[in-house]
């Protein structure tokens, strides 16, 4: 805790904002706090003029100018309040999960009640960073003292556990059960307090909770195949578990749909493989870096479909078949599988990559755009539409797919995945030497005949 009265520098208390994060998490604990109305030496509560709600650093108010100025975004929550008639003005300060937090570029950090530049204690800058290693947005803490009967009013736990195939027969087992699933933590007070996870996976209402408030995805439609004239623009409330089917139900049904009859049941057929959208909008929730604004977001065009989620890739877009799964959000994405939402681990990609080739659909494009994670899923046009780009990228996929199943690519099993007759041999070939040009596939021996060549990835 830092105490002060009526002092008031914007820049000060940006420097003292970094340093009691990076303290609080050096020392484990899951709350910082910056107070004004109460005197340093004496700790005794003499009040405030201050008001941060009404303060401003030029025409932007100071709650919005502090939040921008530090990096990463932390969750900071402003708090007013009155003793015996004396205005206590509160910074409550979650610290950052994934580095140390800097104010224009430096960070700072308390030494016993001074505050020092991080940078002058080289021993403390490691730790800090191997505590901030060790810790995830998921465990960070959403909602502080909150009473059981808040957890039932404020998030569908019975729901969340339903899913997750827990039985609790009782309110107090549903707590008792979330609390052994880290979900919920015994605030020492008599109350509990609600881990971002459990925000995240169970919440009725996303943006009521500060934390998580900007994270719930947000869907778009557009009448053409540009972002000029969108037609509907829609930002879900649920928590990814409890809402996950009705956000796919959402997404596929602004596509283009017609009705079909299997098994004398009547089922929706649509231009992307089902399968293939929830793989992947999984992917953007689970993926996304929640110390980054912006909320995951599905693009829906005449043409496409696009998934955005802040965070940049943490392996090259061309490995995201064959590199080793790796995420920021390993509990999330735990419970997501636990659950049935996604694919075991590592393997979603290749299940969307699978579906999309079974349609002969144009390669689905990844990539980074401006610290987000993009991938356009295409609907379906024939060989003569693809750009060369496209087709480069269907063979290389191809190449990978195949690799990850222990069979080389063929120009045979290359024509099926595009829907091309054996007539179409030569175009196949064609597109094979352009993706070999490309570095991105190379023959599986170099002294095989052309009739029975088979290819692999650049890296295999």
């Amino acid at each position: 805790m830092e105490f002060k009265v009526n002092k008031f520098d914007p820049d000060d208390v940006a420097r003292y904002v970094s340093g009691l994060a990076n303290s609080a998490i050096l020392k484990g604990e899951r709350r910082a706090y910056l107070a004004f109305g109460i005197e340093n030496e004496t700790h005794n509560i003499v009040g405030t003029a201050i008001s941060l709600k009404s303060e401003k650093v030029g025409n932007e108010v100071f709650e919005h100018w502090l939040t921008r100025a530090l990096d990463p975004h932390l969750n900071l929550e402003f708090v007013t309040i009155q003793i015996e008639d004396k205005t206590v003005e509160l910074i409550a300060i979650d610290p950052a999960y994934q580095r140390p937090v800097r104010y224009r570029k430096d960070a700072f950090i308390r030494v016993d009640s001074v505050l020092k530049p991080l940078g002058e204690y080289p021993e403390r800058e490691r730790a800090l960073w191997l505590a901030t290693s060790s810790f995830a947005f998921e465990q960070g803490v959403a909602l502080h003292h909150v009473t059981p009967n808040e957890v039932f009013s404020l998030f569908e736990p019975e729901t969340l556990l339903e899913m997750l195939g827990v039985q609790a027969r009782s309110r107090k087992s549903t707590i008792e059960q979330l609390m052994g699933m880290g979900l919920l933590i015994d605030d020492r007070q008599g109350r509990l307090d609600v881990t971002n996870l459990f925000a995240l996976l169970a919440a009725k209402n996303l943006s009521t909770i500060p934390s998580v408030a900007g994270k719930a995805p947000r869907v778009i439609e557009y009448k053409r195949t540009k972002k000029l004239d969108a037609v509907g623009d829609v930002t879900g409330q649920l928590g990814y578990a409890i809402g996950f089917k009705r956000l796919l139900q959402h997404v596929m049904t602004r596509m283009p749909h017609e009705e079909i009859m299997i098994t004398g049941i009547r089922q929706n057929k649509y231009p992307i493989p089902e399968i293939a959208a929830r793989e992947l909008i999984a992917n953007a929730l689970i993926h996304q870096d929640f110390t980054q604004p912006g909320h995951p977001t599905v693009e829906v065009f005449k043409d496409k479909v696009q998934i955005t989620n802040p965070g940049a890739p943490l392996v090259d877009p061309n490995r995201f078949i064959d590199a080793p799964s790796k995420s920021r959000n390993e509990r999330l994405a735990a419970m997501m599988r636990r659950i049935g939402l996604c694919e075991e681990r590592g393997s979603g990609i290749d299940r969307a990559l699978e579906a999309i080739e079974k349609d002969a659909l144009p390669a689905p494009l990844f990539r980074e755009v401006e610290g987000s994670t993009v991938v356009i899923i295409y609907r379906p046009g024939s060989f003569a539409e693809m750009s060369k780009e496209g087709r480069v990228r269907a063979c290389y996929q191809h190449a990978c797919l195949r690799f990850e199943s222990n069979e080389p690519m063929s120009n045979a099993s290359f024509r099926k995945r595009l829907g091309l007759p054996d007539s179409q041999y030569p175009q196949a070939s064609i597109v094979i030497r352009d993706t070999i040009e490309a570095g991105l596939i190379r023959p599986l021996s170099e002294e095989q005949a052309n009739r029975n060549a088979r290819y692999v990835p650049f890296y295999a």
